[in-house]
């Protein structure tokens, strides 16, 4: 992407919680210490998987005043004694507790020169930091095992993405160009949509749709994931792609299809499969993907990424079904947000365990299996029909980052009926994918999704 960019991500509701502990008491000040994960991502930022708050009690506090906090030894002990157990990064979380944007005080500077190397001798190697509460606004900032101070993303995702960006100010300027999108979303939601880094993983008929949607609502940053090429058979269903791109990678058609847009937009094209694992984790440094894929394989892979490192995603698909005489018989659309607090793909039974098996085979265990026979045969797709799927998809992301209405994270389209159903459904406990004893804000704890190669 284009910086480098350090975030703190918690699974939902645990970031509205954090903030409503901490300015429970106002106007003292409160803390709390937050456990966290960390993660390298292909960038060489930290992701750091919030799993675990610690609160403090009355006895915890050595002074507590309406501008500063000083705890007793063994409060940070206690912590420095877990936080070592889990080899986690510790966050000193506090507040201040008036309005505007908090920064820290020459009195937090004063006590992190003492807590800081503590946590990081007794739990070297990894990423510690600092988040401060105000009302309504959230700063915070990671040291690196080196001791140097870099700016933190906080976010929080389930079926709504709350985003607090570092460096932000309260002020949204918008482009005119935007003029019409700002009367239904406002000046910040129009801000988030440019400030959102987006993952599109599969750039045919659904894919290409999704990305063309994205670059004219004013997304400026995306990651495009396909392994393939365009062939004619693309042509009637792919946007962007004309008789003159046969034979070119989709990512390097999509990329400039959104450069036609919006010529400043950043894009990063991967000509790669999302199957693999070292590509799967490319998507640690996106905000949001969508999942455009056709095979289980790399929705397993998807699925999982969401969950164990909690980036939100959503995954789409369609199916037409077809007599051999070419008469349609049904028309099925499904999109289905992917975040903590919903049901994944295994509790909705969207994936078949074989499949994502052979999907994940390298070639040479492909050529020894013997239970694969053939190549896959091409499934119908139609343009108009893969555009009110994608447009639904992308409408869903604008209601959980932006809050436009559309109550449902999981919708079925059932276009012979004329109907558009909300499919309901809750996680299972025990799953593999979106449970606590699976793979859920794991991190680098649990073994990376995908294949290796």
């Amino acid at each position: 992407m284009s910086d480098l960019r350090q975030v703190v991500a918690f699974a939902s509701p645990t970031l509205r919680e954090l903030q409503a502990h901490l300015l429970a008491d106002t106007p003292l000040e409160t803390a709390c210490f937050v456990l966290a994960r960390s993660v390298r991502t292909p960038s060489n930022a930290y992701r750091l998987v919030v799993f675990d708050m610690v609160e403090l009690g009355p006895r915890d506090y050595a002074e507590r005043t309406t501008s500063s906090i000083q705890l007793v030894p063994t409060a940070v002990a206690r912590v420095m004694r877990q936080a070592r157990a889990e080899g986690a990064s510790v966050l000193w979380a506090h507040s201040h507790p008036f309005a505007g944007f908090p920064s820290p005080s020459p009195w937090d500077r004063a006590g992190e020169t003492t807590l800081l190397p503590a946590f990081m001798r007794r739990i070297p190697g990894v990423p510690h930091g600092r988040i401060i509460v105000s009302p309504g606004a959230i700063h915070s900032a990671i040291f690196t095992p080196d001791g140097v101070e870099h700016s933190a993303d906080v976010m929080e995702v389930g079926p709504e993405v709350i985003l607090h960006r570092a460096g932000a100010d309260g002020r949204h300027g918008c482009d005119a160009r935007f003029d019409r999108q700002v009367l239904a979303f406002g000046a910040l939601g129009q801000q988030r949509l440019r400030q959102m880094r987006v993952a599109v993983v599969g750039l045919g008929g659904t894919g290409s749709l999704v990305i063309q949607q994205l670059a004219h609502l004013g997304t400026h940053e995306f990651l495009l994931i396909d392994p393939d090429t365009i062939e004619s058979t693309n042509l009637n269903r792919v946007v962007g792609a004309h008789l003159s791109d046969v034979g070119r990678p989709k990512v390097d058609v999509a990329r400039d299809m959104v450069l036609s847009i919006n010529g400043e937009a950043l894009v990063m094209p991967r000509r790669a499969d999302v199957c693999d694992a070292a590509t799967a984790r490319l998507l640690l440094d996106a905000d949001f993907f969508f999942a455009c894929t056709d095979t289980h394989g790399s929705r397993a892979v998807l699925a999982q990424i969401s969950h164990q490192f909690l980036v939100p995603g959503i995954d789409l698909g369609v199916a037409i079904r077809a007599t051999e005489r070419g008469v349609v018989t049904h028309v099925v659309g499904r999109v289905q947000m992917l975040a903590p607090g919903l049901p994944c793909l295994v509790c909705s039974g969207v994936l078949d365990s074989e499949e994502v098996r052979r999907d994940l085979l390298t070639q040479e265990e492909r050529d020894r299996d013997p239970y694969i026979i053939g190549a896959r045969v091409p499934q119908p797709a139609v343009i108009s029909i893969n555009g009110a799927v994608a447009a639904h998809a992308v409408t869903m992301m604008l209601s959980a980052v932006i809050g436009v209405p559309m109550a449902a994270r999981h919708q079925q389209l059932r276009f012979e009926h004329g109907s558009v159903r909300r499919v309901q459904g809750e996680p299972r406990p025990g799953c593999p994918i979106c449970s606590p004893s699976g793979a859920a804000l794991r991190g680098d704890t649990w073994a990376r999704p995908g294949r290796r190669v």
